[in-house]
């Protein structure tokens, strides 16, 4: 399985959105399995600390999903920090599937 990621972060008025873009490159399409009702998680670092997660505190169905990603087609997965503290941070991104992990991470500041 060859899946290709990429996240970014867009500071806005009051909070951080973030895209988790995930492609298949390849010639073949490529199944995938959710663990759970959550897709993608991010999880924000300062200074290699996590210091916020999209999925904490929430609750998300517990019932595998899959999905198919065909070849050469591209998801998109969004997320958002609301009340960040200025500073600079890294966002890791992780697509939540049972096979392997997709993830990705980028910096940025508020």
């Amino acid at each position: 399985m060859t899946l290709e990621s990429d996240v970014t972060a867009t500071p806005g008025d009051g909070n951080v959105e973030f895209e988790l873009t995930v492609r298949n490159p390849g010639d073949d399409p490529v199944d995938v399995t959710f663990r759970s009702g959550l897709k993608a998680d991010f999880a924000v670092l300062e200074d290699d600390r996590e210091i916020w997660r999209a999925s904490d505190g929430r609750m998300f169905t517990q019932a595998l999903q899959s999905e198919t990603f065909e070849s050469d087609s591209e998801r998109a997965y969004s997320g958002g920090w609301p009340d960040p503290t200025p500073g600079y941070y890294t966002v890791v991104a992780t697509l939540d599937i049972m096979e392997a992990d997709v993830e990705a991470r980028t910096d940025f500041s508020v």
